[in-house]
């Protein structure tokens, strides 16, 4: 044989590229939509048609039918979902608190283990002020869901595809609007969604929530047919990320978990209450989990679960140990009947919280004071009944998790808020829990 085809033979090896090395750990999705409660949307059971591409999207997954969050509040519920804690053992239950650095988050855990880690969010409470920038290579605000997407098309161009993913998604346009002079802000959507479920909803309604008459029919109709627009808007923007992103093949080999903080008042009880307390409006949300395998594509599990499981879920799926501090189980197994899980958030005297058992439920409100449910012959919590004291609560909260074990106490945030920023905060209502909810 001559040189020249050898040399030729040489010359296109070295031109051909590579084949790209192949990923062998699992791309991990999270996606978090602030405000959502489960019972608004269509996959459980809503009678509009409000998230059509979920229920599409979770005949390939599991449906958790009852997810619950610790708090109705974005920032310890979000605190929770990414530790892995329940409130009382990571501490942070307070606006001016942050997480303790001993207490790793899921994406240290996970950059710890190689996965590039990109967390893209809304700044309000999910912010590094409380500790959840760390461990990720890019953490990233955005201020609506276009600008997320374009932050996520950029991103996802900088990745290394032979490295595994994690991918943290926060969105917050299901949540009421800032409050700005002159213009709407009751569950603002962008045409067609803004009065795509009752024409003329946005006439209905004042210009700010703290306007709202919750005595008014008129304007509850309208409060609810808004919000339900909202959904039916972020639904449909996800079915387009979901379709460019199985079109990059980033879907491929991917744990997929969509779920939401916490739920929403809509004026049910007589008030306008914000995010609803820890009635099931304000925490009962909803829980979609695709496992890379198709393990329990289409099941719908009725056992309680909680955020605080999406953490060792994780976990599991990709290949790392276990971590016994966590007292989450994965999603993956089955979960137990009597389980007991929990939430907690601050108050004036004592610290509200909710216990739940199967279908049993005591919440504890700010003054001390108990009320039992029963779910299955009381869904809307409507006939609860008072406890003389908190021996039960007491003992399915020492039940819930392991009350011995030790955490570091989160820090106190010395820098304060800017007034522009409390005033942000103020304008999308979290200007204090001021409503006595015994």
């Amino acid at each position: 044989m001559s040189l020249r085809p050898l040399l030729l033979l040489s010359f296109f090896a070295a031109c051909t590229p590579a084949p790209a090395p192949v990923r062998t750990q699992p791309n991990v999705l999270l996606i978090s939509i602030d405000t959502l409660r489960a019972d608004r949307l269509s996959l459980y059971g809503h009678t509009r048609e409000t998230s059509p591409f979920l229920e599409r999207f979770a005949a390939g997954a599991r449906v958790f039918e009852r997810a619950y969050s610790p708090a109705p509040w974005t920032l310890i519920a979000h605190m929770s979902m990414l530790t892995g804690l329940y409130p009382p053992q990571h501490g942070v239950i307070d606006g001016e608190l942050a997480l303790a650095p001993g207490i790793p988050l899921l994406a240290e855990r996970l950059a710890a283990a190689g996965w590039q880690t990109v967390g893209l969010y809304h700044p309000i409470w999910v912010v590094p002020r409380h500790g959840f920038a760390r461990g990720f290579d890019v953490y990233r605000p955005h201020a609506d869901i276009t600008e997320a997407q374009r932050h996520l098309e950029e991103e996802l161009a900088h990745l290394d595809e032979a490295r595994p993913t994690f991918l943290f998604v926060h969105l917050f346009d299901v949540h009421v609007g800032p409050i700005v002079q002159d213009h709407h802000s009751i569950y603002p959507s962008p045409e067609p969604f803004q009065d795509y479920f009752l024409p003329g909803a946005t006439a209905r309604l004042p210009m700010y929530p703290d306007q709202l008459d919750p005595h008014d029919e008129g304007q509850r109709e309208a409060l609810a047919a808004l919000y339900d627009g909202g959904i039916r808007h972020v639904d449909g923007e996800l079915e387009r990320w979901f379709a460019a992103l199985e079109q990059r093949g980033f879907l491929d080999d991917t744990l997929v978990v969509i779920t939401s903080d916490h739920g929403e008042n809509l004026m049910e009880r007589g008030r306008n209450s914000g995010h609803g307390h820890f009635w099931n409006e304000g925490i009962h949300v909803p829980l979609i989990v695709r496992f890379p395998d198709g393990h329990g594509a289409g099941e719908r599990v009725q056992e309680l679960a909680h955020l605080a499981d999406i953490a060792p879920t994780v976990l599991e799926a990709c290949g790392l140990p276990s971590d016994p501090a966590l007292p989450g189980r994965s999603l993956r197994h089955a979960l137990p009947a009597e389980r007991v899980i929990l939430g907690e958030t601050e108050g004036s005297n004592l610290p509200r919280a909710y216990v739940m058992r199967g279908l049993r439920k005591i919440a504890r409100g700010m003054h001390g004071g108990y009320l039992a449910s029963d779910l299955g012959v009381d869904p809307g919590e409507k006939h609860g009944s008072r406890l003389s004291d908190g021996t039960l609560f007491d003992q399915w909260w020492r039940e819930a998790f392991d009350t011995t074990r030790t955490f570091p106490p989160p820090l106190t945030i010395e820098e304060e808020l800017s007034a522009e920023d409390l005033r942000e905060l103020e304008g999308l209502g979290y200007g204090g829990a001021s409503e006595d909810d015994e």
